[in-house]
């Protein structure tokens, strides 16, 4: 740990190793055994990537914290992906669903955040963006409208637009969101592309029958 703290771009070039690698197992024909141990590498690393982020922190090194966050956030978005391949070659098409969405949101914020604008970036989120249309039928979303009541921000606490914090923003290795603490439901309406797509319909009418959006199989209520 020490040496990274010293030499940040140590850390970097064992990140750009550990994903190149990751990265090669991202193939549906790759072996499922093969996936579960590289989640199981990753997630092994992220704890140590853990402890070095608050050991910048504790530091005052705010900079090399933000650095830890866009790393583990885009491994993690990797192991995201792979198991989505597990959960496919498993039959969890729902789970699949929602993991590539984990990975395309994370994957966001570091993009948002990096220090380093490549083209790789933008490529990575391009190839999780396909999956989509390669792998899953057209979804139907759902959007929420409403009062919001009550909102503080993550960083300080504070009540929203009362501190000087950007939400969407990295303060020494936390992501800034707004935390709805109370709120009024106005509307629920579809939309094409919502701003979350966890919230989406999961079945639907067919020929008398209610059948699963994913896998079109009838489900027996």
């Amino acid at each position: 740990m020490l040496i990274f703290i010293e030499n940040p771009k140590l850390l970097i070039d064992e990140f750009n190793q550990m994903a190149e690698i990751a990265q090669k197992k991202a193939f549906i024909t790759v072996g499922i055994e093969i996936q579960k141990k590289e989640i199981i590498t990753i997630h092994n690393y992220l704890k140590e990537l853990s402890d070095l982020k608050s050991e910048f922190v504790k530091r005052d090194l705010e900079n090399e914290a933000n650095l830890v966050y866009c790393i583990e956030n885009s491994l993690l978005a990797i192991a995201y992906e792979l198991q989505m391949l597990v959960n496919l070659k498993e039959d969890q098409m729902s789970e699949a669903w929602d993991n590539l969405v984990r990975a395309q949101v994370i994957y966001g914020t570091v993009i948002s955040n990096s220090p380093f604008q490549t083209e790789e970036n933008n490529h990575y989120l391009n190839r999780l963006e396909r999956y989509e249309k390669l792998l899953f039928p057209n979804l139907y979303f759902q959007s929420v409208g409403g009062i919001i009541k009550e909102s503080h921000c993550s960083i300080c606490n504070q009540k929203s637009g009362k501190c000087g914090h950007i939400k969407g923003k990295l303060y020494k290795g936390e992501i800034c969101v707004r935390v709805i603490s109370d709120m009024q439901l106005e509307e629920v309406s579809f939309v094409d592309n919502p701003a979350n797509k966890h919230c989406r319909l999961i079945s639907i009418e067919q020929n008398g029958k209610t059948v699963d959006i994913m896998t079109l199989r009838e489900i027996i209520k």
